[in-house]
């Protein structure tokens, strides 16, 4: 019988995953109508977003659900599948000239309260833990210390950017710090997984990323982890070096961007 831990894990990373792309979505219109395009067309690209946001999703759901992912022998390991496209997707949008134009428009203090997500999430994976279903290693009771990320997140936000002040050397610092901690338990769930690079060796190993609907996990929470971080490291420099206002420029300088945005 399934533990009521892992009910609420299981529950918990679908209604976290919802609400997080529904902050997305907002945030690309309530950033299209900043840039100066009217609603109709703001509307029409919002869609289009969450269109290509929902087939990833499915995508990666199918695969959980068939099995595809849970085959660690397999070389390269089948997660890769759900763990590179939005690695290069992201990579590829923050450097894209047309998505310059886009973050300059978007609110710096949203880029770095969003991440106050990090905090379900590895609430998460403790409820996981104590279902005997997680290596202690990837909570906070082990070498996962990424909560402290969620947790600061709101504070910092708050702290460079309110009342008009913007201390982004604090806040590129705490992005720093931010994508260091997310690096640690990424390549701690790596070696915790029953590959054959596997250095974690105490039970359970780390499989129950490969299901539906922890799959969400690696697939969309992860990704927007970093991608916030890596935007308004982005939007830091672009501020630093270009002076970039918050004036309305033209709507044809938003080219169509990948469902990552």
């Amino acid at each position: 019988m399934e533990s009521t831990y892992y009910f609420i894990a299981k529950a918990g990373f679908v209604i976290l995953t919802v609400l997080c792309l529904a902050f997305v979505l907002f945030g690309v219109r309530h950033t299209l109508l900043r840039v100066g395009w009217n609603a109709r067309r703001s509307n029409k690209r919002t869609l289009l977003v969450t269109a290509a946001l929902l087939g990833w999703l499915a995508f990666a759901s199918i695969l959980a659900l068939q099995g595809v992912l849970s085959n660690f022998s397999a070389t390269p390991p089948r997660l890769l599948l759900i763990i590179l496209p939005p690695l290069i997707a992201i990579v590829w949008i923050t450097f894209s000239p047309s998505f310059k134009a886009f973050l300059a428009h978007v609110p710096a203090s949203w880029l770095i309260s969003l991440q106050f997500f990090r905090v379900p999430v590895e609430i998460f994976l403790w409820l996981q833990f104590m279902a005997g279903l997680t290596p202690v290693q990837m909570t906070f009771e082990g070498r996962n210390w990424d909560v402290l990320t969620g947790l600061s997140a709101p504070l910092i936000a708050w702290l460079c950017f309110r009342g008009g002040r913007n201390l982004k050397g604090i806040a590129v610092t705490w992005n720093f710090i931010g994508l260091a901690l997310l690096l640690n338990i990424v390549v701690t769930a790596i070696l915790s997984a029953p590959t054959p690079f596997r250095v974690f060796m105490n039970e359970p190993a780390n499989t129950l990323v490969a299901l539906f609907p922890i799959v969400f996990l690696p697939a969309v929470l992860v990704p927007l982890a970093y991608a916030l971080h890596l935007f308004s490291l982005r939007k830091a420099y672009l501020s630093s070096e270009s002076n970039v206002t918050s004036e309305p420029i033209p709507a044809a300088a938003i080219q169509p961007t990948s469902p990552a945005v």
